[in-house]
């Protein structure tokens, strides 16, 4: 039997800004510049970071996090995206960002360096309002917006820039947890029916207590609660003849609604080059059997063609191309579009019972 008044109910609920009645998936995603990485970050390649959600990348200091940002940043720019970043560190120079090909002109990205909770707070509320004012909530020609914040944990709360101000050395822990987890709340609810995506850094530390099952880093509470995504990264040593020319950032899924829990990549980050768009590719591939390995010379195995031979130096997109083109990969990335479509992104779809313990075949090399 049919609810009568349910007609009357729904006008009147979209005449409520603060509600939705719209439970569909992302409309769109950013990469992250690295198919490995989208991969264990949302279960396909092509997919990084989902509009209308919080994304986390978090890690120790030096772990990579703002290089993986700008490399977000980056990508989103080639998508039309217009970027605000929130800096409190001050760690994303001008010079930095624009090396690593990020544009930093006005039309394309506004840098705002911030201090407090309360200034985020303040240089969001005027951001959003005027967009909304501007171009409405749930318009789809609106023009994207990535807004960054670098990172959560150096903003200093009210009382203790008073405490400073005053020539006072106290800490405000208790209103920092508070205010972090109410800023994430509220930016979560408010960029849901905007194109909008949020990412935020999150500088963990080591946990003094491995048995109590926390795994090897602290991720705060309020990042938990309000992020979509959580990348936990953390950072070797690239070396080549024993020197050190780079860095290997692991990158493990921390928290996802469409990737397994748990699955990792190292992604190499040489000093001279960069980031490799198909770095840990391979390992992936290998993984799930497509690639197999002889010495320096890898397979790719294709029904119903002949065995390609290559040396992982001769990776380029037209055999990356050849890779995604197996039945398997076509399969996944065809179920994980239906699984985005059908279910959105606030319905987890593995648990850490589910989540596979094999390593990835670099996982298995020991850390320098």
């Amino acid at each position: 039997m049919a609810l009568g008044f349910l007609k009357a109910f729904k006008k009147n609920l979209d005449k409520l800004d603060s509600v939705t009645t719209d439970f569909g998936p992302p409309s769109f995603w950013y990469s992250t510049g690295a198919l490995a990485v989208n991969k264990i970050m949302s279960g396909s390649f092509s997919h990084g970071i989902p509009q209308g959600r919080l994304t986390c990348l978090a890690g120790p200091s030096g772990a990579g996090k703002s290089f993986l940002l700008c490399n977000l940043l980056r990508n989103a720019q080639k998508e039309g995206a217009f970027c605000l970043v929130l800096d409190s560190e001050n760690a994303l120079d001008g010079k930095f960002m624009t090396a690593i090909g990020v544009e930093t002109s006005e039309d394309k990205l506004q840098y705002v360096g911030v201090t407090l909770f309360s200034d985020v707070v303040s240089v969001l509320s005027d951001f959003i309002t005027a967009y909304i004012k501007e171009y409405g909530r749930d318009n789809p020609d609106a023009p994207k917006v990535v807004i960054a914040l670098d990172s959560l944990d150096m903003l200093l709360t009210d009382t203790e820039n008073k405490h400073f101000e005053g020539g006072e050395q106290k800490g405000d822990q208790g209103q920092r947890a508070k205010q972090a987890k109410h800023l994430l709340r509220t930016i979560t609810s408010r960029v849901k029916r905007l194109p909008f995506s949020f990412i935020v850094t999150h500088q963990v530390y080591a946990n003094s207590d491995v048995m109590n099952g926390e795994g090897l880093w602290i991720v705060n509470q309020a990042i938990r609660y309000s992020a979509s995504q959580i990348l936990l990264i953390t950072k070797l040593k690239l070396k080549e003849d024993g020197i050190v020319t780079g860095i290997r950032m692991r990158v493990e899924c921390f928290k996802s609604r469409f990737a397994k829990l748990g699955s990792r990549v190292e992604i190499e980050v040489p000093y001279a080059a960069g980031m490799d768009p198909y770095s840990g590719f391979l390992d992936l591939m290998e993984d799930a059997g497509i690639v197999t390995s002889a010495g320096a010379w890898k397979t790719l195995n294709l029904p119903g063609e002949e065995p390609i031979k290559f040396q992982t130096k001769n990776l380029d997109e037209a055999l990356v191309n050849k890779m995604l083109s197996h039945p398997k990969i076509v399969e996944e990335e065809k179920s994980i579009a239906q699984l985005m479509t059908e279910i959105g992104i606030d319905e987890e779809v593995a648990t850490e019972e589910e989540v596979s313990t094999k390593p990835s075949r670099r996982n298995k090399k020991n850390a320098e």
